[in-house]
């Protein structure tokens, strides 16, 4: 193998990515200092392929194709994570403590499940990238083709009207109607099941009220739970299982604070959303509903919630590391004008802020912090 690779070097190839202005950059743009593998893939309306073959040669020039479902798929894609060829996943695979078949799902969330001793999924590098975006895609790709093959017991011909809608359109349009597929609410990603968080949300708003506090919590590549579960020269792009898993316990303790212990008070309600922001880092969006008793009112109620100054290192040397380390915005503007944040010479933050001895509550719908010069 080395020696074929030596007389036939590969070809290096760039992706250019055609931006549009007229879409949101910050999701459609091509990432920025990431190490991560990713998947491209080409499908109807952006879905991801449910029937991905595998083509092998076991004799002559003859081509075989493989169903992603069959046993042996991963063993031939992967033979450095199955180096004793063990059988992968398959629809036959018998759930130990049920009885019943085991999903692929499942059969993934142990694989990449950390036991003790060496484990060669995890020391597997961008292998081991690929290995769990193609599972990714393998999951995604079989449930929106149970969707598509499952169209009748799901009763989509409830959408008749809409289907009636269409084809009187394309017949005065005199274009031909493709094959309609519809995604039921209960699909992750779907437009429905958007549409559905979106009304659930809006029904939180009318009966307790409009949020009072935006938070938003960022994973931390520098967590001790992080590091002390790399092993050898593992890099954090290496092991996306150990992010996730630590961000969702720092999740939930930080709601159960709010919630349960109310640090901020009585919460009548929250609503809190999950990002990853191409840089394999997930982030979380919380909006918190106050009881009226501790509503935001004053400019004295603001400063009780939030504040832009610097901590006091005498009173609380710790919060004051803390907020330097990871909450200051910048450098930018002219001592670093390559900074993300600057858009024709200047920061889109607004930064640096003006100082301000008080708090000014209502500014074009924003507040004006506090921020004294001494």
């Amino acid at each position: 193998m080395h020696r074929l690779v030596q007389e036939h070097p590969t070809t290096s190839v760039k992706m250019v990515f055609l931006e549009d202005k007229n879409l949101d950059m910050r999701r459609y743009n091509a990432p920025t200092l990431c190490t991560e593998v990713g998947a491209i893939f080409v499908g109807d309306n952006g879905d991801p392929p449910a029937n991905r073959k595998k083509c092998v040669y076991p004799v002559g020039d003859t081509c075989q194709s493989i169903s992603p479902i069959n046993q042996c798929c991963d063993p031939m894609t992967y033979p450095l994570l199955f180096p004793r060829d063990e059988c992968s996943w398959n629809t036959g695979m018998e759930h130990v403590e049920e009885r019943r078949t085991a999903k692929h799902t499942r059969v993934t969330q142990c694989r990449l499940s950390q036991r003790n001793g060496f484990s060669i999924w995890h020391s597997g590098g961008k292998l081991f990238q690929q290995y769990i975006v193609d599972a990714y895609i393998k999951t995604e790709g079989s449930r929106l083709h149970f969707l598509r093959q499952n169209q009748k017991d799901l009763r989509i011909e409830l959408y008749r009207d809409l289907l009636d809608a269409l084809e009187c359109r394309s017949h005065n349009e005199n274009i031909r109607t493709g094959k309609l597929i519809i995604l039921i609410s209960s699909f992750q990603g779907s437009p429905r099941h958007m549409q559905q968080n979106y009304q659930d949300a809006m029904a939180m708003v009318r009966k307790f009220g409009k949020p009072d506090l935006c938070l938003t919590c960022t994973c931390n590549k520098s967590w001790s739970e992080i590091l002390n579960s790399m092993e050898g020269v593992q890099r954090l792009e290496d092991r996306p299982d150990i992010i996730v898993r630590a961000f969702n316990m720092k999740l939930k303790e930080l709601l159960e604070h709010i919630c349960k212990h109310g640090i901020f008070g009585t919460v009548l309600a929250y609503i809190y959303v999950i990002e990853f922001q191409k840089r394999g880092l997930p982030h979380a969006h919380i909006l918190l509903t106050l009881d009226s008793e501790i509503k935001i009112r004053t400019k004295d109620d603001i400063d009780k919630f939030v504040s832009a100054e610097l901590p006091d290192t005498c009173t609380d040397l710790r919060l004051f590391q803390i907020v330097t380390k990871c909450m200051v915005h910048g450098p930018c503007g002219t001592i670093n004008i390559n900074s993300p944040c600057m858009r024709d010479g200047q920061c889109c933050k607004s930064f640096p802020k003006q100082f301000k001895d008080d708090t000014e509550e209502n500014v074009n719908g924003y507040p004006i912090y506090c921020r004294r010069a001494t």
